[in-house]
């Protein structure tokens, strides 16, 4: 079953996105405040929402707010999606990763490349007219049904031996953030392949043409061939999971992550990121972990299509050096997200 939680008064572009997104499903509801459903595992799930004056959908927030007030993990067992429309060119990233975040950490998974924004007159389709023959709304409208039929048919691959690639951008021996990957990693019984981006200098995206980034791509190197990432890239493709360890610098990622993502766009280009299960430590010695959360599902879900497994954070609090490992919970903490991360690469 597909369940919709929509913008009270659609405007007709959404209505004509969710209409396409549909096409492939003989059954599926509105959600509504006054009938909200008791979700089963394997249903499905899409937000269709538009932004107001202040960027947001509020309908679509008293949706997720009573769903969470029936259970903090109302959406688990499920997989979603997101389709939205702006007026402007304006807010539809900036929400749609709030909705995400909300709606993970109440145990929903999203497919890879799990959504379709639309902006005023689709001129975010431009690039894509280039090759194809038809008009920007069209464009828009077939990526919204090929999203619904994606959706439904969603199916990940088994995997016996499954593989992790884990990446820390810390210093070994005095980060809190590289003591809980270690200790996650070491509770995992799948293979693993850990990198640093620390140990050495990341070269940050040269911005080559269209065309150049291309012929790059198509023999399967960057312009900047020799460092690090190249060795990152070839584990990564033959990984089930990308473990992204990233603390909080200044309320954002650290900057050799923003190189990471920029030079993955090579790759991408030719490589398709949407079995691989991404997930993420972040460790902050205030607040701030949401920001983060919200970088990392934009970069690495929603630009370069990983699928974003459910409760995919794991955040702790921690300030002076490796005094997260004394934190009263976090053997716990970090033993149920190691079990759960390994019983999802292994399952389906």
């Amino acid at each position: 079953m597909l369940y919709i939680f929509s913008s009270d008064s659609p405007s007709i572009q959404l209505s004509e996105m969710i209409n396409a997104f549909c096409h492939s499903y003989s059954d599926f509801k509105f959600v509504t405040l006054d009938n909200l459903p008791s979700l089963k595992q394997h249903d499905k799930v899409l937000f269709a929402w538009e932004a107001d004056i202040c960027g947001v959908d509020t309908s679509i927030l008293k949706l997720i707010h009573k769903a969470y007030l029936s259970s903090p993990k109302f959406f688990s067992g499920c997989k979603g999606s997101i389709l939205c429309f702006s007026k402007t060119i304006f807010y539809t990233k900036y929400f749609s990763s709030h909705i995400a975040f909300l709606t993970n950490n109440m145990g929903l998974e999203f497919i890879g490349k799990p959504m379709v924004e639309a902006i005023e007159s689709y001129n975010n389709f431009k690039n894509k007219q280039k090759l194809n023959n038809i008009s920007l709304k069209q464009l828009c409208l077939e990526e919204c049904m090929n999203l619904g039929t994606r959706l439904k048919n969603d199916k990940h691959e088994l995997h016996h031996n499954p593989k992790i690639t884990a990446v820390h951008a810390s210093h070994i021996d005095r980060s809190n953030t590289y003591a809980l990957m270690k200790l996650i990693l070491d509770n995992l019984s799948i293979e693993k392949s850990i990198f640093s981006l620390a140990e050495e200098r990341i070269m940050d995206c040269r911005g080559c043409d269209f065309e150049q980034c291309m012929n790059f791509s198509n023999h399967g190197v960057c312009y900047y061939e020799g460092d690090k990432l190249k060795d990152i890239f070839k584990s990564l493709d033959s990984s089930q999971a990308l473990l992204v360890a990233c603390p909080n610098y200044n309320d954002s990622m650290p900057a050799n992550y923003f190189a990471m993502i920029n030079r993955m766009t090579y790759i991408y280009r030719q490589k398709d990121f949407s079995d691989k299960y991404l997930y993420a430590i972040i460790v902050s010695a205030n607040s701030g972990f949401d920001m983060v959360a919200g970088q990392i599902i934009s970069a690495f879900c929603f630009n370069k299509g990983f699928r974003l497994a459910p409760n995919f954070a794991l955040m702790e609090q921690a300030n002076e050096p490796l005094s997260i490992l004394n934190l009263p919970h976090i053997n716990q903490s970090m033993s149920k997200y190691a079990k759960d991360l390994e019983q999802k690469l292994k399952e389906n």
